[in-house]
């Protein structure tokens, strides 16, 4: 079970200053011939079974949760044929093992710039990390381009299983005095209970909060100095749930 708040990943082939050429307007995308992909050799594909192919492959940095797609194809009107046609999509957690999402299609580009792109296939709140374009055909052209890819993802934070209740994280970390707490729960209705002890087990200090609609960090009182340098162990319990952080003083 999830909690969904979306965030929006613009993915540029080439990440240098061309973000503001392509999106002068939300969602158009400029006729620039360098804002996008462009392949014009075929090179060995990262899944070794495609052999030698046209292909771009996206790092997004972190193992998200994957939604809707938008796709802006080649743009730029003298090489409108360089546009993918028919194109593979895979993904993956490590970039070793791959999963096909699917062959899909898309529109040949107008070379216009009020071109606004077309939706593309959805994940469907899968995991990944890397994404993967394979072009098996295109427009015609000697090459193989493609402007632009929008990904539509779930912060991971957001997702929860429905075993563990809710997720949190504490910082900052090392502390000299409180800290924060930023969580999010299927249930924000239930008190939220936290306890501080040291490496002995010892409890040094607890208390309890509400959560309020809309706010997803607390700071909790530690008394940190008050409290010798070294290492401590909270612990942050909900509806018999519960986390354990491994928090340092300095």
């Amino acid at each position: 079970m999830m909690k969904k708040g979306f965030l929006y990943i613009l993915i540029f082939s080439l990440l240098s200053t061309t973000f503001l050429a392509a999106q002068c307007y939300p969602d158009r995308h400029s006729t620039n011939w360098f804002d996008g992909w462009v392949s014009c050799e075929k090179s060995p594909n990262p899944i070794v079974s495609y052999g030698e192919t046209h292909w771009i492959m996206y790092d997004l940095g972190y193992n998200y949760v994957l939604n809707e797609t938008k796709l802006w194809n080649a743009n730029e009107p003298k090489n409108l044929n360089y546009g993918i046609n028919d194109f593979n999509i895979d993904y993956s957690l490590d970039g070793v093992t791959w999963t096909n999402l699917g062959e899909f299609n898309l529109k040949q580009a107008p070379g216009i710039t009020t071109y606004e792109g077309d939706e593309g296939p959805d994940f469907n709140a899968t995991k990944a990390r890397f994404v993967l374009i394979t072009p098996s055909s295109n427009y015609g052209g000697d090459c193989y381009g493609l402007s632009e890819l929008k990904i539509s993802i779930t912060d991971p934070f957001e997702v929860i299983d429905e075993a563990d209740g809710f997720n949190a994280m504490a910082y900052p970390n090392p502390f000299i005095n409180n800290v924060s707490l930023k969580i999010v729960s299927l249930d924000e209705n239930a008190p939220v209970n936290y306890a501080l002890y040291d490496l002995l087990g010892r409890h040094i200090t607890s208390n309890t909060f509400n959560m309020s609609e809309g706010i997803d960090t607390y700071e909790l009182t530690l008394n940190g100095n008050a409290l010798s340098i070294g290492i401590y162990i909270l612990k942050i319990t909900q509806n018999n749930k519960e986390r354990s952080f491994k928090l340092i003083k300095k």
